[in-house]
């Protein structure tokens, strides 16, 4: 009896904690999050960021530089 109490309870309980965003002006998959907004800043910070072909030239040698480091790193040479 006390399992299905802790599952009633627990049920009763997201009911009650769900009711504010189910109330929200918006629907909450029209609303952006946090973490899209903050997608958002970090997408426009690099892409005017790598507009300079010197920031890509780095990027692109840096990239090869952590494959090869990779490469020859690698377990199969025993």
């Amino acid at each position: 009896m006390t399992r299905l109490w802790k599952q009633t309870f627990a049920v009763a309980a997201l009911f009650v904690l769900a009711a504010p965003p189910l109330a929200a002006a918006e629907p909450l998959f029209a609303q952006k999050s946090v973490l899209h907004k903050y997608w958002d800043g970090f997408a426009d910070y690099w892409g005017g960021s790598l507009k300079s072909q010197s920031t890509i030239t780095m990027v692109v040698v840096g990239t090869g530089a952590i494959a090869l480091f990779i490469i020859t790193r690698g377990k199969w040479k025993k």
